[in-house]
């Protein structure tokens, strides 16, 4: 099996069927898997409340989230190897433009 081939990819694929398929309801995302890296899935949603569904359903303990940035937006996101896969879910978003209380 080489790196370059579908076949490589198989148990990514297979895990993320087989998340759809266990959890229905789960929020749709952006997904981006390599050829180059057959064993990671980026998953980019469009808020923080879809990461918190995710991490959820990824049994991942609430610990493993960070807050960050990518470009000059904050972002939040967890890491980790789930079912042999190494999964990075993260939302980047726009922070309110007035405050509660500001004028």
């Amino acid at each position: 099996m080489s790196a370059g081939t579908m076949a490589a990819q198989a148990a990514t694929l297979t895990c993320l069927a087989g998340i759809a398929v266990s959890h229905p309801d789960l929020p749709g995302a952006y997904f981006t898997a390599s050829r180059i890296v057959p064993n990671e899935l980026s998953v980019q949603l469009d808020s923080p409340s879809k990461v918190e569904a995710w991490r959820e359903a990824l049994n991942v303990p609430v610990e493993k989230v960070f807050a960050d940035r990518i470009g000059d937006r904050p972002s939040l996101e967890f890491r980790a190897t789930v079912y042999r896969v190494a999964f990075h879910v993260y939302a980047v978003y726009e922070v309110a433009a007035v405050e509660a209380g500001a004028a």
